[in-house]
Parts: structure tokens; sequence; C-alpha cells
């Protein structure tokens, strides 16, 4: 201990003895007195010449849509749930598309000795926090006067339910579907004209009109069935004209034999059949007065073969024609399937999606956010708080001081350290 100064530093080892930071307080209490009430006095004066700032504050309510319908249960809703997007709240309140708006709202209506805000400025004076359980958030706007603090509030909050609706609400949902329930109804109408015209080509629905003044085209059905039935009678006229070629042949051979009434028979019974005078083949004119058994023969043997060698031309070209449309039937199956299944995934997604469009212009009422409360003109401002303010620098003066003090003692006794040991060292 040093008798000069009646200061000890304690070992490290030893408790801190706290009467000796109360003695160099108590020492000091003047300096600590005068500063607080200096920093008090100042914080007083500056509270008082800053101009005031009014608060307004204004709550909306975020609660989702109030109905649900479902008309089809296999497009459903995912359940909107406010505490999903909690985070984002706020940090869509303060946003830059949505202040530009109210920035540019704000300062059309300002009045014109009064200077435009920026973007900046308004940041400042706005502040949004998320309160509860996420389905209320409070908007907070400060300003130099009450009624513009409200205003701006109110504003802010409009625009704010607005921008949420847009985000969450059905009103987008709405118009995205009537896009798509338009295109999907041209879908289907596409689908439906497709398949009338498949039709019509393909034969379904389509026969030839009865009355001679009304053209209409055949299908390929009703072509194939036309070629075909014609294509078995030139098969049967084939069949018939070789079976008759035979017998007249056979006859020609022992004609020497031959009664006239004989061939006369054979040739009457092949023109009542209708063989020897056909559309599109030779023509044979016999004459059954004076009948030269050998000439009508040979000339009944010419005239078949003539009509048989056109015969098989026809039922080739027809054979080829037949294959050409049973080719084309298959194609048009396979496309008239493929446009039936398009059909009915058209039509299912079209009912779907109407169905949905008629669900959704039923919630498009029902808004997720509203304004639960307005903001109402302030009475007193918020700030400056002059007997806060005061308090807190008085508070601050007196901690300030209080460490000043210990510095000042702490230097003080390292120089006078050396002193007293050399003092010590003399005596």
């Amino acid at each position: 201990m040093s008798a000069a100064t009646g200061y000890e530093h304690p070992p490290l080892e030893d408790e801190i003895d706290l009467r000796q930071y109360i003695r160099t307080l108590l020492r000091y209490w003047r300096w600590i007195v005068g500063l607080s009430i200096v920093a008090a006095v100042l914080a007083f004066a500056i509270s008082s010449v800053l101009p005031p700032q009014y608060e307004a504050t204004a709550l909306v309510a975020i609660t989702g849509p109030r109905y649900r319908m479902q008309f089809d249960a296999r497009m459903q809703d995912v359940p909107f749930d406010p505490k999903q997007f909690t985070k984002g709240y706020a940090a869509i309140a303060t946003g830059d598309e949505l202040l530009t708006t109210l920035l540019e709202a704000t300062n059309s209506g300002m009045s014109t000795g009064n200077a435009a805000l920026s973007l900046v400025d308004l940041k400042a004076a706005l502040d949004a926090q998320v309160i509860g359980d996420g389905n209320l958030v409070q908007l907070t706007a400060r300003a130099g006067d009450p009624e513009e603090a409200a205003h701006l509030a109110n504003m802010w909050a409009e625009r704010y339910v607005t921008q949420l609706n847009m985000l969450y609400g059905q009103k987008r949902e709405l118009s995205t579907l009537e896009a798509q329930v338009a295109q999907a109804k041209a879908a289907v109408e596409r689908t439906d004209q497709e398949l009338a015209q498949l039709r019509k080509e393909y034969g379904f629905g389509f026969r030839p009109s009865a009355a001679p003044d009304v053209v209409e085209p055949w299908g390929i059905v009703y072509q194939l069935q036309a070629k075909t039935r014609l294509l078995a009678d030139y098969e049967a006229r084939a069949s018939k004209i070789a079976q008759l070629l035979e017998e007249a042949r056979a006859v020609a051979q022992r004609a020497g034999g031959a009664a006239p009434a004989i061939v006369s028979g054979l040739i009457a019974d092949m023109l009542g059949l209708g063989q020897l005078n056909t559309v599109g083949m030779p023509q044979v004119q016999i004459s059954l007065g004076d009948l030269d058994v050998e000439a009508s023969l040979a000339a009944l043997v010419e005239a078949l073969e003539a009509k048989q060698a056109a015969t098989q031309e026809a039922i080739a070209q027809l054979q080829s024609e037949v294959t050409s449309l049973q080719a084309e039937v298959a194609a048009r199956q396979m496309q008239l399937e493929q446009l039936l299944r398009e059909q009915e995934l058209n039509q299912n997604t079209y009912l779907t999606l109407a169905n949905k469009l008629e669900e959704t212009r039923v919630e498009v009422n029902g808004d997720i956010a509203r304004i639960a409360s307005r903001a109402v003109m302030p009475e007193k401002p918020s700030s400056p708080r002059r007997m806060f303010n005061t308090a807190l620098a008085a508070v601050a003066a007196v901690i300030v001081a209080a460490f000043g003090a210990l510095f000042a003692e702490y230097w003080r006794q390292g120089e006078l350290r050396p002193s007293v040991v050399t003092g010590d060292a003399s005596a």
C-alpha cells in the first residue's frame, strides 16, 4: 500500500474491492453530475428545436378466400395458408414496385409549396411488421403533418391489399383460366370440324342423293363397296363367259353334226343373259334367220374371246382400284380413331377447365386480403420525445462520465507509481 496516495492495487488472486471504484466515482461526482446535466439540457434543447413527427398505423388482415368450390375432383386447389407466406408479406409491402406507385400518388397529390419525396425518403418514412401468426400486417407511416401521415398509411394499405390480392388471389387465375377455356373450346371445335370432314370423306352418314339434281360426293367407304360389288359382278360375268366360251368351242368342234336349232338355242340363251351386248364391250349382231352354223359359231367364239379379254382387263383395273381404296380406308380409319381420341381428350379438357372457371368465378369475389383497420389522424407527435431523449442523454452522460472518471484515475495512478518507487529507493 502506498502511503502517499492511500491506493493499493489488489493482487490478481484476490477479490475485486468495489469500494475503490465507488470512492473514485465519488471523487469525480461533480464532473459526472455536470456532464449529465449538460447532456440533458442539450438533448432537451435539440428535441425542442426538431420538427415534430407523427405516426399513423393501418392494419391489413390476410385470411384467404372466403369460398372454396369444387365442381370437378380431378382439378383441386391447394388450400391457402397465410402462414406459408409470412416472411414475404413485409418484403412485398416495402418492395420497390408497390412503393413506386405509392410515391407517384403521393407526389401527385402534394401541394405546390412542398418538395417532392424520393423513393429513399418514402422508404425511411414507412415501416411494415407482421403480427401474430402471419395473418395481420401492421403498416406504419411517418410524416410531419398528422393528416398527411394518416393519408399516407391508408393509401399504402389500399395498394398493399390490391397487390396481395393480385399475387395470391383468384383474379389473375381467372384471366388465365378464361384464356385456357377459350383455347380448349377452339380445340374442340377444330376437332369436330376435322371429324365431320373425315366422316364425309370416309362415307359415314353421307350416301349418294336419290334426287338427280342433287350431287353429293361419294365417301371412300361407299366407293369401296361399289367397286367391290362391281368387281364381283365382273368376276361372275367372266366365269359365265368362260363357261359359254367352252360350250361354244365344244359345239364348234362338232359343228358339222350340230343342228341349227341347237346353235340357235345356244345363241338365244346367251343373248337372253345379256352376255353379248354389254356397255363397253364389242357389239355382236347375229341373225337367227338363215343361220350358218359354222359362221355363227366362229363369230360367237370370236365375240366371247374379245369379251373375255375386255372383262379380264376390267377386273384387273377394278382389283387395283379396290386395293388402293382398301389402303386409303385403313389410313382414314386410323386417322378417324386418332381424331376420336383427340376429340375425347379435348372435350374432357374443356369440361374440366370450364368447371374450374366457374369455381374461380365464385371464389374471385372473396379476396384473401382486406383492410382490417384504417389509420386515423394522430393527436400527438411520436417524435421527438423530449423527456425520453433528455433522460436518455442524462443516463448516457452518467455512464460515459463514470467510465471517464475510472480511466482518469487509472491514468493518474500510473503516473504516480514511478515517483513513489523512486522516493522509497532514496530513503
